[in-house]
């Protein structure tokens, strides 16, 4: 039975996309980084994350340091951005049916609290995890679970990006895909997700099948 759902941020609750190009293009100019243009994002999410650099000049050993700096530099812009339509009353629907929301994210804390209250979903979401290792997401998720003594069935994922299918598939986790953030539809189909969903209401409806009911309200 599912009782804990998490969510990834950046493209999954939070529309930051415009925030994130913004951010990464001043600190790509200080770098002597290519720009990033919105129009670049469906070819470059049917790219490895090594291809990705390669496209976009920045070696590899320097893209740790760069997320640091994208993230401490989104901290200026965190007040323009947006929940995705439809996602508090997906996160107000999980809450009021007692399971327990979290967020795992490469994102920091600072910026997703400062979402949340903005947004007014401080009090919805009860665990928010950070760590900027984009090699590692499997590890994060595995400590993740044994911080708050969770087992994979305990547990359904919520991300945008192939990452996400790849890291639950090594913990074990059920994964759902959504697809209204970066990563195009075909590379999310090809990574093999336990689900892929096309609007936030969707979520719901998935939970509900797994824990045997017919449907959240």
């Amino acid at each position: 039975m599912i009782s804990n759902v998490v969510f990834d941020f950046d493209g999954t609750i939070a529309d930051s996309k415009s925030a994130i190009i913004s951010v990464y293009n001043q600190v790509a100019e200080k770098h002597r980084f290519k720009p990033l243009f919105e129009a670049d994002i469906p070819t470059l999410s049917k790219l490895s994350i090594p291809e990705r650099c390669r496209r976009m000049n920045v070696p590899m050993y320097k893209l740790p340091a760069l997320i640091v700096e994208v993230t401490r530099s989104f901290k200026n812009v965190v007040d323009s951005v947006s929940a995705f339509d439809g996602m508090r009353s997906v996160l107000e629907t999980l809450h009021r049916h007692g399971l327990t929301i979290g967020i795992i994210s490469s994102n920091s804390n600072e910026n997703i609290e400062r979402f949340l209250a903005r947004q007014g979903m401080e009090s919805l979401v009860q665990r928010v995890h950070c760590s900027s290792n984009v090699f590692g997401k499997d590890k994060v998720i595995s400590r993740y679970l044994k911080t708050y003594g969770l087992t994979p069935e305990q547990v359904l994922y919520v991300g945008d990006e192939e990452r996400d299918v790849v890291a639950c598939k090594k913990t074990k986790l059920r994964v759902l895909s959504v697809s209204w953030g970066l990563e195009s539809l075909d590379v999310l189909t090809r990574a093999g997700p336990d689900f892929i969903v096309h609007q936030p209401s969707d979520i719901l409806q998935r939970v509900a099948e797994l824990n045997g009911l017919p449907h959240l309200a």
